[in-house]
């Protein structure tokens, strides 16, 4: 019972995170990922074929400047008008021309095969339900891709990592198992799993890639 009443409290707590109290989320981020966060976002970037990407929960607009200062097509997708405030602001400071909507990853406002990737990092809950994947797979052209970082960690093991690692246990950010290869494969991707390197952390990148071959 109390462990039920704990989860309904972090996940209003993490709600209200994503929209009243989005303008600490750079803050917060910055710290839990000792200053990396940015790197950790832009990961993605090399794994893209970069023909038109969809960014899922584009949040403060991280990936999305960076996709601007590459010249790559983009769309930013988030459901929180706040994040997307916020995600404009901050590539007009850059320079860019925001692209970015409101709306929702399991109920996407796009056509079949209209995206060569999609892109979600360190997403919210909505990555586990199984019509974001199918979604992702009907909007992705043959041969697309969605790729997910959603896992970082520190390869410098002091008391700040430490720290770090407690947090997102107390937040049950941590799982006993990954789901999502499983929900990947189910809505029909291939999954391909790589680490790479970021000043000292190493970055999980989960590709789902969507076959050639129609789905059955």
């Amino acid at each position: 019972m109390l462990k039920k009443l704990y989860s309904k409290l972090l996940r209003w707590a993490f709600a209200r995170f994503y929209r009243e109290f989005a303008w600490t989320y750079d803050l917060v981020a910055w710290i839990v990922s000792r200053g990396l966060w940015s790197g950790w976002i832009e990961a993605a970037v090399p794994t893209l074929q970069g023909e038109y990407v969809l960014e899922l929960g584009s949040g403060t607009g991280y990936l999305q400047r960076a996709l601007h200062r590459g010249g790559i097509p983009s769309i930013g997708l988030d459901a929180s008008p706040y994040m997307l405030r916020l995600a404009r602001r901050k590539i007009d400071l850059a320079g860019g021309t925001a692209r970015l909507l409101h709306g929702y990853a399991q109920q996407l406002p796009f056509a079949s095969g209209s995206f060569s990737d999609l892109v979600a990092t360190f997403p919210a809950e909505y990555i586990l339900d199984p019509a974001t994947f199918a979604e992702a797979w009907r909007v992705l052209r043959p041969g697309g891709q969605i790729v997910l970082i959603d896992s970082a960690y520190f390869t410098r093991r002091d008391a700040y990592s430490a720290a770090v690692e407690a947090a997102y246990v107390v937040t049950q950010q941590v799982r006993a198992k990954d789901p999502r290869p499983g929900l990947l494969q189910a809505a029909g991707f291939e999954v391909v799993e790589s680490w790479v390197d970021v000043g000292a952390s190493r970055v999980q990148i989960l590709r789902g890639i969507k076959n050639l071959e129609p789905r059955t």
